[in-house]
């Protein structure tokens, strides 16, 4: 990670009459510092703002649509999106012309895109001016809640008490992953009407902004539209390991992070009593689940097996 790596976020609003929430993150003592939030009005005024960092590496998470080819229904990316998250109950709303055209004449997230990539920005970790469409929902949900939707949107019987109840709950989430700024400490019994909207907006800024870069070096997936990727979302990070220790033995886990408990068990008292005395070890084996309880079902499971039937196991994974 480059010192001068800007992460910015962007919650586009879909008419022009509407505001957008706009956040810049830099990495800072091993976190995320925002140096920047605010609310914009135009799309000249967030390529305004863009221009500031054509200095820097720029990575954009954008919550809208940066292509939108099909005039009704579905783009094939949120269908493979709602039919892998069906399990935990998330899915996108339809994007199509149609729709879109209703809140303004033009599709204001396709002319953002179109004027970005006029100044060389791409669908392509590899670029140093990166751009892609992220979902604030399933961050939270996978990062933060339990893969679970955070009801903190304005919806029919939810008054505005449970609102800020919500929003409070995703303010304290997104506090434990970016360094302290103001925002983060504001009393939300303070805002009401289009105040706890404006708020939500910013806040939807930094979840946009904090996911594009938890991608980049995370477990995530990737969705296409025109044969590039176009979306991406985290993931689940937990995961069931086998390691082989150095006297030839097996130990399985579970964790979500790989490299820093694989790390450890190898130098650390905080790694297995198990391996402790058995290092250094060698991860061997790992299996991506849907979530902890995934994790320790398959944990058990393949505990059970004989050595035999853990070798194979290993043996099976490296073919393939």
């Amino acid at each position: 990670m480059t010192s001068n790596s800007v992460y910015i976020g962007i919650d586009l609003a879909w008419g022009d009459k509407n505001l957008s929430g706009f956040c810049v993150l830099i990495p800072y003592k091993k976190s995320l510092k925002i140096i920047d939030i605010k609310l914009l009005k135009s799309i000249n005024d967030i390529v305004d703002e863009i221009q500031k960092y054509k200095n820097d590496k720029v990575c954009i998470g954008l919550d809208a649509p940066l292509l939108v080819p099909n005039e009704d229904g579905n783009r094939e990316c949120e269908k493979l999106f709602n039919k892998d998250f069906a399990k935990y109950k998330i899915s996108m709303l339809p994007v199509n012309r149609t729709l879109l055209t209703k809140y303004n004449s033009n599709i204001r997230s396709e002319e953002l895109f179109k004027r970005l990539k006029e100044d060389g920005f791409k669908r392509d970790y590899n670029s140093d001016r990166v751009i892609f469409e992220v979902y604030p929902h399933s961050t939270i949900a996978m990062l933060f809640n339990n893969q679970q939707i955070l009801p903190y949107k304005r919806k029919k019987g939810r008054d505005v008490g449970f609102i800020r109840e919500q929003i409070d709950i995703y303010k304290k989430y997104l506090a434990k992953v970016v360094y302290p700024h103001k925002i983060l400490k504001s009393d939300i019994a303070a805002y009401k009407g289009q105040g706890l909207k404006d708020f939500e907006d910013m806040l939807d800024a930094i979840t946009c902004a904090y996911t594009i870069y938890f991608c980049q070096n995370n477990e995530a997936r990737f969705y296409k539209v025109d044969d590039e990727d176009i979306f991406v979302t985290p993931i689940s990070p937990w995961k069931v390991y086998v390691l082989r220790c150095a006297d030839e033995t097996l130990y399985t886990g579970v964790t979500t992070n790989l490299k820093r408990r694989v790390n450890e068990h190898n130098t650390s008292n905080i790694g297995a009593k198990y391996t402790r005395n058995r290092r250094p070890v060698e991860l061997v084996y790992f299996e991506k689940c849907d979530d902890k309880v995934d994790a320790m079902k398959r944990e058990y499971a393949i505990k059970q097996l004989s050595r035999k039937e853990k070798l194979k196991l290993i043996d099976a994974s490296f073919k393939n």
